[in-house]
């Protein structure tokens, strides 16, 4: 008489809580726990993986066995398409899930997810038009694009707000008014427009002189840059994507889609003493901010030559 032993998944388990502590984006998060319960064979691995999160986190909530098979679902669609995943990072969960469920094909998924991110459509515009098949009878720029807002901190289950959401195309260029002009629209028909969105150092009514004089004042000049909004094609263009603070670092995660090769760091993480560098947006302090910038990028040298070595 043979007796089937219970299943192990001590080291499953152990995986799931190591990504729970990671504090990754919500929808990063289920990507993992999706591979982590597609790397089981047990059919019932997704209800093990399920009991084990909501009785170990039981204030969360995302864990029911249903929302689990949908996590395994996800990472199995895009796994074999990194670029696709990324994209598909950039939406919250729920108009994730309406796309996994409502699209029957690798492309079908894929030009939803690219039209959700360029047009800001919304969980019920997403469904309408994945119910009316609008993927067949529409077109769309392959270009990749991303949906911004002006808020830090966004929650991953949050919708694009039409108010103050736009898609990003080309490169934006802070001008004078405190606005600015997007280079990468004025042409096939189309012409330069001027978004109000706030872009790197400048903000209407901030006087930028403080910066560019502590610029100066080490020899470094502000001639000719310009600043320009990180984009998801940047992630394969570039070997390290540094930001200054934790809340760039989630918005990095978002834009980006994850960070599956380790590129992404902050700043003073390439120091003795890890933080956030000092923001003269908060403090005008600019000096504060010189010796954070300057301190980092020793660091972040030192590390590269290290490597090199």
């Amino acid at each position: 008489m043979n007796i089937r032993k219970p299943t192990d998944y001590a080291t499953m388990f152990a995986a799931l809580d190591a990504a729970v502590a990671a504090q990754l984006p919500q929808t990063e998060l289920y990507c993992e726990i999706g591979r982590l319960v597609s790397g089981r064979a047990e059919k019932g691995a997704a209800v093990a993986a399920s009991e084990y999160l909501q009785a170990t986190y039981p204030t969360a909530e995302g864990f029911s066995p249903r929302n689990v098979r949908r996590m395994r679902a996800f990472y199995a669609a895009y796994n074999e398409s990194p670029e696709i995943m990324r994209l598909a990072m950039g939406l919250g969960w729920t108009r994730n899930v309406a796309i996994l469920e409502g699209c029957g094909s690798s492309e079908e998924r894929a030009w939803y997810i690219r039209a959700a991110l360029c047009l800001g459509w919304k969980k019920a515009k997403l469904l309408e038009s994945i119910k009316t098949q609008a993927w067949r009878n529409s077109s769309l720029d392959a270009q990749a694009v991303s949906c911004y807002t002006e808020e830090k901190e966004i929650s991953q289950e949050s919708e694009c707000d039409d108010e103050n959401s736009l898609c990003v195309l080309g490169q934006y260029l802070p001008q004078p008014d405190g606005r600015v002009r997007d280079e990468g629209l004025g042409k096939e028909g189309g012409a330069g427009v001027t978004i109000p969105y706030r872009i790197g150092g400048y903000q209407p009514g901030r006087d930028r002189q403080p910066g560019l004089s502590s610029g100066a004042a080490h020899g470094i000049s502000c001639d000719g840059h310009a600043a320009r909004q990180l984009t998801n094609q940047d992630y394969d263009a570039y070997d390290l994507l540094i930001g200054m603070d934790s809340a760039n670092l989630q918005d990095m995660y978002r834009i980006c889609g994850g960070d599956y090769s380790g590129k992404m760091s902050l700043l003073m993480d390439h120091t003795d003493h890890p933080r956030d560098v000092a923001d003269p947006w908060y403090t005008e302090d600019f000096d504060a901010t010189w010796r954070d910038v300057l301190e980092g990028c020793q660091g972040l040298l030192d590390s590269i030559i290290r490597k090199e070595e």
